[in-house]
């Protein structure tokens, strides 16, 4: 008597992130933890100038305390004071612009990804509408006209990185219109907008968490450009941006005014993109013959 023939089953599991890829996401957490805490307690921290001292030249070299570990710029300045209070300026800006952008984008595509037709062209027609333009350009067409402030250049990336957010969300609605639990919750009489909220947007928090910290690294790159070019924070506020600009003059005199702020902001966007591949491997679904 033959043995009865096993089926193969089709599961869907989430793929186990590489060692590297855990590895890279403890580096960088573990670095976005201490740079966060420096920027909370930048001002009371024993042996770091302070805000006096910030924004305006402190007249004379810094002693051999905490505050002249990474040495002074041309004016005195520490450079270890004025990055951890650019990273204020980083961070905040990062965290700001992308709920922005996820608030409008996701808003949009779940729209135009549930109702389909007319609405489901507009979201498609404003992604399209973004993409099409360069996004320096746009970010200094849109600087220009709000202003050259911590607000209007988080309107501004928080506009230009909407469009990441509306087809993300539209393909992922799409994809999860016609699941079994969206199909039951409409034949017990739920809305569009209840179906929405309580039924597709908790599904799709694996997939923007993935990418949300990677938005944060672009924003974080896209402000220290823009501070680079002279249209981002205005001095005398501290941004890495601006350090990088203003150390290129001297950078064969005094390296360590550019070397700071290019290491911070290698570090930091590392970390963030580290991240967001270790949470888009760990919400990645894939069939697995069982």
């Amino acid at each position: 008597m033959s043995a009865p023939a096993t089926t193969a089953v089709s599961v869907a599991r989430p793929r186990r992130p590489a060692r590297r890829g855990r590895i890279g996401f403890w580096v960088g957490l573990v670095w976005l933890s201490v740079l966060a805490l420096g920027a909370i307690f930048a001002d009371v921290i024993p042996g770091l100038p302070g805000p006096s001292e910030i924004f305006g030249p402190i007249g004379s070299q810094p002693d051999l305390s905490i505050g002249g570990l990474l040495g002074t710029d041309m004016i005195g300045r520490s450079n270890l004071s004025r990055i951890l209070h650019g990273a204020r300026i980083s961070l905040v800006l990062a965290v700001c612009a992308t709920a922005i952008a996820l608030a409008i984008g996701v808003t949009i595509g779940m729209l135009g990804g549930y109702y389909r037709g007319w609405l489901e062209g507009i979201a498609n027609f404003a992604a399209t509408s973004l993409a099409a333009v360069p996004p320096l350009l746009l970010l200094l067409a849109i600087v220009a006209a709000i202003g050259a402030s911590l607000f209007g250049i988080t309107v501004a990336l928080g506009l230009v990185m909407t469009n990441t957010y509306i087809r993300l969300t539209i393909g992922a609605v799409i994809s999860n219109a016609n699941r079994e639990y969206v199909l039951a919750a409409k034949a017990l009489g739920s809305g569009g907008p209840t179906v929405m909220v309580r039924e597709i947007l908790p599904n799709l928090i694996g997939v923007l968490g993935a990418m949300i910290p990677i938005t944060m690294s672009i924003v974080i790159v896209a402000e220290g450009s823009l501070s680079f070019l002279g249209y981002g924070i205005p001095a005398p506020t501290p941004s890495w941006g601006g350090m990088i600009a203003a150390g290129a003059d001297v950078i064969r005199k005094l390296p360590i005014v550019i070397m700071a702020p290019v290491a911070t902001l290698f570090l930091t966007v590392y970390s963030f993109n580290a991240l967001g591949r270790y949470l888009g491997a760990r919400t990645d679904i894939r069939d697995t013959q069982l």
